[in-house]
């Protein structure tokens, strides 16, 4: 730890009401991380308020005091707030309430593990080799003497376990590995998390995994596979959350003899997400997805597409197809 992280505990110290945000459609790490955070200001009696812009999916009940997370925006008054930390942003538009946040000269704590972040804060802890930013509190908190107790252990052993794919991904270190098995001897609850996240999926999600493996296609050229979520096969499948598709992407990264694969999914707004995997050493999603607009890491990353613009017989998926290959071909110049 830098002489970075003793400011940055500084100015938390010295904060009478700070905020800590999540990104938007939180996963296990930002999740874990932000809440580890949150624990530490409640166990030193420091009133602060935790937000994130959008709810977590259901199968994160179990984390210790989720429930105090703030997901209306109404019930949050950014003004009256003395410092802001960023938990597991990769981007400050990632927080859902940029526009909001740019409003005010407060100060920002970045804690970021993405290749992509910018160091977007007045003071930031970024650490890409890190295996999650869960894995970057935790080093925090050691470097700091300070006391992590079972609930935050098992928050931030949530965060490692989701980011690294349960220890399978290349996001896995020594260093991850050891930090879970502290975490475990400071009694994070283990077979809660992996059963929670790992066996989430009921009958009517699997259908829609079918349809969505079903039509899976492959790109001989470039060598990769993708395929794509349309609003309507949630309804056809009777689906009414959005988190059913959760861990899709990274299921199919585990495709043989492909260079990458692209899940491209339909939101609201006519906005399309696109993830981005690879099991490649010599292959950076990030690039690719940072000539996109979009960011993340080398192995896991991914964009946003608007497509208002787009005419109604206009095939969507086939758009960005075409344009994440043109982006390709520049590359090769």
């Amino acid at each position: 730890m830098t002489v970075q992280t003793k400011s940055i505990l500084n100015a938390i110290i010295e904060a009478k009401n700070p905020l800590i945000i999540c990104h938007e459609k939180p996963d296990g790490d930002t999740l874990g991380a932000s809440l580890a955070l949150s624990r530490f200001l409640a166990n030193t009696q420091k009133v602060h308020k935790h937000f994130c812009v959008d709810k977590p999916a259901n199968y994160f009940s179990y984390l210790p005091k989720i429930e105090n997370l703030i997901t209306d925006l109404a019930l949050l008054n950014i003004i009256d707030h003395d410092l802001i930390i960023t938990v597991d942003c990769g981007a400050i538009e990632r927080t859902g309430i940029f526009e909001e946040i740019k409003k005010y000269n407060i100060t920002l704590i970045n804690i970021d593990h993405h290749q992509s972040n910018n160091n977007f804060g007045h003071l930031n802890l970024v650490v890409p080799q890190a295996s999650s930013t869960s894995e970057i509190l935790y080093d925090f908190f050691q470097a700091h003497q300070i006391e992590i107790d079972k609930y935050m252990a098992t928050n931030l052993l949530t965060g490692i376990i989701t980011d690294t794919m349960n220890f399978t991904n290349a996001a896995t270190t020594n260093d991850s590995l050891k930090i879970a098995s502290e975490l475990l001897n400071l009694g994070a609850r283990i077979n809660q998390i992996i059963s929670s996240i790992s066996q989430n999926k009921n009958i009517d999600a699997l259908k829609l995994w079918g349809k969505i493996l079903y039509r899976l296609e492959h790109n001989p050229e470039y060598n990769f596979a993708f395929t794509a979520i349309a609003k309507k096969d949630l309804e056809e499948c009777q689906i009414t959350s959005p988190e059913s598709l959760d861990g899709m992407a990274n299921f199919l990264s585990l495709i043989q003899d492909v260079n990458f694969i692209i899940v491209m999914t339909e939101e609201d707004n006519n906005q399309i997400k696109v993830s981005l995997r690879t099991v490649r050493d010599e292959i950076d999603m990030a690039e690719i997805a940072q000539k996109m607009g979009g960011g993340g890491h080398r192995k896991a990353a991914g964009f946003k597409i608007d497509i208002t613009a787009l005419s109604a017989d206009t095939d969507w998926k086939n758009f960005i197809i075409n344009a994440i290959i043109t982006k390709l071909k520049k590359s090769e110049v």
